[in-house]
């Protein structure tokens, strides 16, 4: 494949100057974390600002689990579950403690004296704490399947206290789902769109979609996933209210600028899974979907509407394979080389599974918004089930080698194909074009025969 200088010219202008600024300053970040120029942690004292307040599930206890930042390094204390536990709702001073590394870019604290608050500050988590248990309350209340509420107050508090049924959902795959992003900010905003669109003009509904998914963003907290939702979604609202367009790249690209205000974020493996997801499918989804469609072709609508009830339900199931494969292909392009470096496994059975599960989880979400539990419940379970009773004969996963020598058989055989295809099809066209220039040659041809002498004859 060559690519023109003019191509390489034009790039920076399709990619937007927020996405490369952004790239630039992450770039810079990563340089200067690695080689040691950001701080290190010296001492285990002063300011702890708490930015989250959560309960902690394991196999061996239950605890408390304090997460924000002693001067700006990014940790935890983890506190007893009986033990009367400080408010979150102020920052705290420690005057002494041990801190311990648990992973790069994090670490956890433990206070060796007394808990000081400090006058004149404040946090949200102690609200969003006491906000997500009455959630909870309620919705253990509201369906009696012990799993299915689980699964259901995990997605509205965005925690999952059944350790048994994350790590489920993980072995096929499908921990996305459960991990507020984009996926979630976008059906709630369909949802929400679709509710008041028939009695609000545009750009009132643009600012009540900007004060509703505001407070469900407060409500849920900044971790990356959910910032890089919200601001993408926030951008595309103010864009709409101001009759500005903005592009998804250089929405990516500002949410990374705001992400990175905390340059230890780049150590999170949400933080990379998410922005390198996103940007894949920016980039990729449009290829891949058009290298596709010559395997999956598309077809216009008139004719569709001329096929058998049995043929459109066939073109529908294929459009839907066509879309579903570039997606996938368009997310692994980045997030497979680091999820085979952080876990040094990849779950193929997921291959299969996203292409249909995912649909099924927003038809979920839809039905709980809406409060159809009579439906909700039936397909929660279903989908525990399918997860839970995923055989483990197909839970069979491939290391970097395997995966390595399994891309390297495929990749050039699918891409042996699309060529042959391609020259199959430039053949096709250019004998077209040979046969439409020898029909026109006959039409003059007989323009210039003298039918009239013939007919008086």
């Amino acid at each position: 494949m060559q690519i023109n200088q003019s191509t390489l010219l034009a790039l920076p202008k399709r990619l937007g100057p927020a996405f490369l600024t952004s790239l630039f300053f992450l770039t810079f970040v990563i340089l200067a974390f690695w080689s040691g120029l950001l701080p290190r942690p010296l001492k285990a004292e002063g300011r702890f600002k708490i930015h989250e307040v959560r309960k902690n599930v394991s196999p061996i206890q239950t605890t408390f689990v304090y997460q924000g930042t002693l001067e700006g390094l990014p940790c935890s204390i983890y506190l007893p579950l009986k033990q009367n536990r400080p408010l979150a709702n102020t920052d705290y001073f420690f005057s002494k403690g041990t801190l311990r590394k648990r992973s790069t870019g994090q670490y956890i604290f433990k206070p060796q004296c007394t808990w000081e608050p400090i006058k004149n500050s404040w946090s949200l988590a102690e609200w969003r704490f006491q906000t997500k248990e009455i959630v909870k309350r309620h919705l253990y209340k509201r369906f009696k399947n012990p799993k299915v509420a689980s699964l259901l107050s995990g997605l509205a508090t965005g925690h999952f206290e059944n350790p048994l049924l994350s790590y489920q959902f993980g072995a096929v795959g499908l921990a996305h789902l459960l991990a507020i992003s984009g996926f979630h900010f976008a059906l709630l905003s369909f949802f929400l769109a679709s509710l008041f669109k028939r009695f609000l003009p545009e750009k009132i509904l643009a600012l009540t979609l900007i004060l509703l998914l505001g407070t469900y963003f407060f409500y849920m907290g900044g971790g990356p996933s959910i910032s890089r939702a919200w601001i993408g979604v926030l951008l595309y609202l103010i864009g709409t209210l101001f009759g500005y367009r903005t592009t998804p790249l250089n929405a990516l690209g500002v949410a990374l600028l705001f992400a990175l205000t905390d340059p230890f974020v780049i150590t999170k493996v949400g933080f990379q899974l998410s922005f390198a997801a996103t940007l894949g499918i920016i980039l990729f989804y449009r290829p891949f979907e058009e290298k596709l469609t010559a395997f999956l072709p598309k077809r216009p609508y008139l004719v569709l509407l001329e096929m058998h009830l049995k043929d459109q339900i066939g073109y529908l199931l294929c459009s839907y394979l066509r879309k579903g494969l570039a997606l996938q292909g368009s997310v692994l392009v980045f997030t497979l080389p680091l999820i085979v470096f952080h876990f040094q496994t990849f779950p193929l059975i997921s291959l299969f599974y996203n292409l249909f599960v995912p649909v099924l989880f927003a038809l979920l979400l839809a039905l709980f918004l809406l409060h159809l539990d009579f439906l909700t419940t039936p397909l929660a379970s279903f989908l525990i089930t399918l997860v839970e009773g995923t055989p483990r004969r197909l839970l069979f996963q491939v290391d970097t080698m395997q995966l390595c020598i399994i891309l390297g058989t495929i990749l050039p055989f699918v891409y042996g194909r699309v060529l042959r295809h391609k020259k199959y099809i430039s053949a096709q066209r250019s004998s077209s074009r040979k046969y439409l220039r020898l029909v026109v040659k006959l039409k003059r041809l007989v323009s210039y025969f003298p039918l009239n002498c013939l007919r008086n004859k």
